[in-house]
This record gives C-alpha cells, sequence and structure tokens, in this order.
C-alpha cells in the first residue's frame, strides 16, 4: 500500500462564521468539502444550501463523515 505524506496532499479548506443551529453561539464553519461544514464550537455537522441566503441543514449521523488521520 502507498502512502501519501502531507506534501503529497491536495486539501483545500473553507473556513466561514455564522450562527450554528445546534448550539446556536456564533461560531466558525470548517469544511474539507465543497458543501459539507462542521461547527468547531460543538462539532455538528451541516450541509450548506444557498437560497437567496446561506443557511446550514444539520446532517444526520447515517450521512455524517468521519475524518480519520493515521498518525
Amino acid at each position: 500500500m502507498h502512502k501519501k505524506t502531507f506534501d503529497q496532499l491536495e486539501a483545500t479548506a473553507q473556513v466561514t462564521s455564522g450562527i450554528c443551529p445546534t448550539c446556536t453561539e456564533p461560531s466558525m464553519f470548517v469544511s474539507l468539502t465543497p458543501e459539507i461544514f462542521r461547527c468547531v464550537t460543538c462539532g455538528a455537522d451541516y450541509r450548506q444550501r444557498i437560497n437567496g441566503k446561506i443557511s446550514y441543514i444539520p446532517i444526520t449521523s447515517s450521512k455524517r463523515i468521519d475524518i480519520k488521520v493515521d498518525v
């Protein structure tokens, strides 16, 4: 199995701010995919929808993406 080093990984993070619907706190949302964001305050995952305004729709646990890193 070929392991990639961190220099070979191509990752782009997007950071945005807003009010988290779960913890109701002003927070930052971080995304490593174009449409799925995670609240840095409470860890809830959201799918971003843009329809005149940006809204964050909660993702159910069956659709949650866990990022695993081998150390």
